[in-house]
């Protein structure tokens, strides 16, 4: 299984910001704090913006910042943020739906895992990430 690549850079996105709590940043910025295409930048901040998870601040010294404390924003909110149908499998998605789903003898052990998933991912916080991210820098 594999995150999609806006969801991870819509982490990685909020891991430079939290790494720079209450500065502003610009789209450029960010994107060089962790090699993410500007391009790919331009789709995933308004959706962090619209989940009220960044705040865009307009103006030759706009950008972006967190708008809450990195202790308060988990994995899990960004990835409901860019993808609020994520899933471990199509049966899951409630999108798609799965005919199989009244009768599969498997859907009760995807939905576990999908809940373990979850729930491991709304306890690790973007503050816990950023000060990982200064202990990287600090051992090299």
């Amino acid at each position: 299984m594999q995150v999609s690549r806006e969801l991870d850079y819509g982490v990685r996105a909020v891991v430079v910001l939290a790494a720079h709590t209450g500065s502003v940043l610009s789209k450029r910025r960010i994107a060089e704090g962790f090699s993410i295409p500007v391009n790919f930048l331009a789709i995933i901040l308004p959706k962090l913006v619209h989940a009220g998870l960044v705040e865009s601040l307009p103006g030759p010294r706009g950008g972006y910042r967190l708008a809450r404390a990195a202790r308060l924003i988990s994995i899990y909110d960004v990835i409901h943020a860019v993808d609020s149908n994520f899933s471990l499998n199509r049966c899951l998605d409630e999108r798609k739906g799965c005919e199989q789903k009244p009768d599969c003898p498997v859907t009760a052990y995807w939905q576990e895992l999908q809940d373990t998933v979850e729930s491991f991912l709304r306890k690790v916080t973007f503050e816990q990430l950023a000060k990982r991210l200064e202990e990287i820098k600090a051992e090299k």
